[in-house]
């Protein structure tokens, strides 16, 4: 599933590689795939149109275009974006094509059909952005919000983590190595986290997030970027679908569990439910 990591991939990519271009038309291939407005009338709106700029909030993926207009993706489980040329053309699960200047095309396919799109105007994107919370790669992102935020509830960690709301662009891959490098079950109470332990898990998302941008991302399955290369930041993974495995931390096993409706991975002993290896010394080496 593309997270903070992977889109901030993939925007990096289409800021190299597309910003610049005319969309001379659009093809809607799957009318499922678009929010709003209609599909005729987002192709109406795209004919002609320069792409200006490409943005990252959360896990959004924002194409600026002349004008004021906005082609906002969520790519969901499986969407990918990719340039044709030099990428060959794509021939299943195609949802959506921009077809460029250039004899160039950019093509969305997702085998699980999930992504969305929506083209906004700057009211509505800043509305839609509005309710998502701090950046964790920000500068005002500090354990300070986490504590303030999260301090007086009893909702379980992960589930917190996982809410946009509270922090943005974190999702299923991402929190479970970042609680396992906190040394905190994910099923602990917010309120229960120490002083010690907000500013470690701050630190945690902090470090895991930058190595999965520096990996250029994590393909557990379905993602590639723009020019359909897999990320490498699965090669350091922990945790995540490790179950089974030794624990890198200590002589147990990783065990996978069902936790707030999400399959999760941890470590028993080093991520202990009533929080009594929570100030152990913590070893963020993912870099």
């Amino acid at each position: 599933m593309p997270e903070l990591p992977e889109v901030e991939t993939i925007k990096e990519d289409l800021r190299e590689l597309v910003v610049g271009s005319t969309v001379e038309g659009a093809e809607v291939l799957d009318p499922g795939l678009v929010e709003e407005p209609t599909p005729d009338e987002l192709v109406r709106r795209l004919r002609g149109v320069r792409i200006t700029g490409a943005r990252r909030r959360a896990k959004h993926l924002i194409v600026e275009l002349d004008g004021g207009d906005s082609l906002v993706f969520q790519l969901k489980i499986g969407g990918q974006l990719l340039l044709v040329p030099p990428v060959p053309e794509p021939e299943t699960a195609l949802m959506l094509v921009l077809n460029l200047d250039g004899d160039r095309r950019l093509f969305l396919r997702d085998e699980t059909s999930f992504t969305r799109v929506r083209l906004l105007n700057r009211e509505g994107l800043e509305a839609r952005l509005a309710p998502l919370g701090p950046e964790p790669l920000g500068e005002t992102f500090d354990a300070g919000h986490l504590r303030r935020v999260l301090g007086g509830r009893r909702v379980q960690i992960k589930a917190a983590l996982l809410d946009q709301k509270v922090v943005s662009g974190i999702g299923n891959i991402y929190v479970d190595e970042i609680l396992y490098d906190a040394r905190i079950h994910p099923r602990r109470k917010a309120n229960t986290l120490s002083e010690r332990e907000w500013e470690g898990l701050h630190a945690a998302i902090r470090e895991n997030l930058r190595a999965g941008v520096e990996h250029r991302g994590t393909t557990v399955r379905l993602y590639r970027d723009v020019l359909n290369r897999p990320g490498s930041h699965q090669d350091y993974l922990r945790v995540f679908e490790k179950h089974g495995k030794p624990c890198p931390g200590c002589e147990g096993k990783v065990v996978r569990e069902k936790i707030g409706g999400r399959a999760t991975h941890y470590c028993p002993s080093c991520q202990r439910e009533d929080g009594s290896g929570g100030e152990q010394e913590l070893d963020l080496g993912i870099s």
